[in-house]
């Protein structure tokens, strides 16, 4: 299974179920308000702990290409490599501030409805699930450059072609 492994993600049933009534949420419009608030909050926040995530992978990163070492330097030295870790942080800021403004607005009391929705993809947590197959699909993706080289080294063989220039040997 593909993330959130802590926790199993299903569908609860109830059949022949007696609530007391003082547990019971009534359809008020107090109700739909409270549960409004409640997903509206908690979007951003799944968001945050995504750009959690990132931030760690964006770190493993950075530590990783001062360690790996191809055509006798450090890959943090490539341009391209270089490029790659600035768009990263960049997608991690600009997530941050989405979901910060998101909260932000939402402690201020306004809609933040179109804010609280960035947070969010179209299949939901059942994008997690094995039911549909998209997190096999999200797995084996990862796989697919890895015979042929990183795309980086790719894009640089690539101009290497284009410009009759070794990016490689200077």
């Amino acid at each position: 299974m593909h993330g959130l492994r802590q926790a199993r993600l299903g569908e609860v049933t109830f059949s022949d179920c007696h609530v007391p009534k003082r547990n019971l949420c009534h359809d008020t419009d107090e109700t739909a308000k409270l549960l409004t608030v409640t997903w509206l909050a908690n979007r951003p926040l799944v968001g945050l702990m995504a750009v959690g995530l990132a931030q760690r992978a964006l770190e493993a990163a950075r530590t990783y290409a001062g360690i790996r070492k191809q055509f006798w330097r450090y890959i943090r030295s490539f341009q391209l490599v270089q490029n790659d870790l600035a768009e990263i942080e960049t997608c991690i800021l600009s997530s941050r501030l989405v979901c910060y403004n998101a909260l932000a607005a939402i402690d201020r009391g306004e809609r933040a409805n179109g804010l609280s929705a960035l947070a969010m993809r179209i299949h939901g947590a059942m994008g997690l699930s094995t039911e549909l197959g998209l997190e096999q699909m999200a797995r084996d993706v990862r796989t697919l450059p890895i015979p042929d080289g990183t795309p980086g080294i790719l894009t640089l063989i690539q101009g290497r072609e284009l410009t009759g220039l070794d990016p490689f040997r200077g």
